[in-house]
């Protein structure tokens, strides 16, 4: 009891907090309960619970601040654990029913087209994709999605770093008012309007210049990699400007040139606070979807040859996108398993990124 009183109000609590605060958390308990089991009940009980947090906070604020601290804390948790459990949940039939039919590696004109060597581990069809016969190969897609956020991380990772750097470190004060913001307005810009203003403008050219088709993972790849750049760039170069100035002081007294104390020092020193910009682009460009379905088509196959940048295909998002509204309950269960996916490669990416952010911090200590 006395450990659940301080974690609620915290050490010093002044008089009263307890019946006062504990009101409001009681009613924010019965407003779940009661969204869970009534859900038209729900609002009254949630009115009265604001009006009592409103009235928790003018008497006892920093209890009350305490109190709602923890619930944002424990509502993230809650959230992203319901999400995960009800992901994986979901795609388990699709699983068991399937299993490495979900990984099916395509035949094409009698022969087994390589991947990677796992086409000697895994099964083969000439049918991969087709809901009405229960083929569905999530193989295509997600070498889709390799290809275009490789394509996006070549956009976004050379130029958000090169485009932090100059704000950053070498721009005056009055360019990079102009430029910082407007770089980050690029973020609230629709990812369908990039996807139409890329195939408008990017099309043409590709038919032109390359004498191909146009829509392709090219032109898909080079418009994420444009959107996930403001993110890449503003997330960089908070982590370059947060470098001391005494270290790139120290730097330029002992000779270094500007570019040499760049390269030496305010890299590596940022180095955790790029790479966490550089995954949080790819975050997005992996988890893009209109601007990807606006300009490929929905057509679900494997690139000839694999690396063919011309080719066109569904990616694990579009697929999502495009076939949700009209997909049976066995397609459903199939396209969670494609947010699973999503969701491991993700995760996959922060647990790199810390890994390097914690070999950076070693590194920079002299540790390794």
């Amino acid at each position: 009891m006395s450990n659940a009183r301080t974690t609620l109000l915290g050490q010093d609590a002044s008089e009263g907090a307890l019946l006062t605060v504990g009101s409001a958390a009681l009613l924010l308990v019965a407003t779940v309960g009661v969204f869970l089991v009534a859900p038209a009940l729900a609002l009254p009980t949630f009115v009265l619970f604001g009006l009592t947090t409103v009235v928790s906070w003018v008497r006892h604020q920093a209890e009350t601040a305490r109190l709602l601290t923890l619930v944002a804390t424990v509502s993230t948790v809650l959230t992203v654990t319901f999400i995960t459990v009800y992901l994986f949940a979901s795609a388990f039939p699709a699983v068991g029913e399937h299993g490495l039919g979900l990984f099916l590696i395509p035949v094409v004109d009698g022969n087994v087209r390589w991947f990677f060597w796992l086409d000697a581990v895994l099964p083969s069809g000439e049918t991969y994709w087709n809901p009405l016969s229960g083929a569905y190969s999530l193989i295509p897609t997600i070498w889709a999605t390799v290809i275009v956020t490789t394509i996006s991380a070549f956009v976004a990772g050379p130029l958000g770093l090169f485009g932090a750097l100059f704000i950053s470190e070498v721009a005056s004060d009055g360019v990079r008012e102009v430029v910082k913001p407007a770089v980050e307005v690029l973020a609230g810009i629709p990812s369908i309007v990039y996807g139409f203003i890329g195939f408008q403008v990017l099309n043409g050219f590709i038919q032109t210049s390359f004498l191909d088709d146009g829509a392709s993972f090219l032109i898909a790849g080079l418009v994420v990699g444009l959107m996930a750049l403001p993110t890449v760039v503003s997330v960089a170069e908070d982590a370059l400007s947060s470098v001391p100035r005494s270290m790139k002081d120290g730097s330029v007294a002992m000779g270094a040139t500007q570019w040499q104390t760049m390269k030496s020092i305010s890299i590596p020193a940022a180095f955790s606070g790029i790479s966490a910009g550089l995954i949080l682009g790819l975050g997005r460009a992996i988890g893009e979807t209109m601007a990807v379905a606006a300009i490929m088509a929905a057509g679900v196959g494997l690139s000839n040859p694999l690396f063919d940048v011309f080719d066109a295909g569904a990616t694990l998002t579009s697929l999502i996108a495009t076939n949700y509204g009209s997909a049976s309950e066995s397609t459903i269960d199939v396209l969670f398993v494609a947010g699973v996916i999503l969701f491991v490669i993700v995760a996959g990416m922060s647990v790199l990124s810390q890994f390097i952010e914690r070999r950076m911090k070693e590194k920079l200590r002299g540790q390794a």
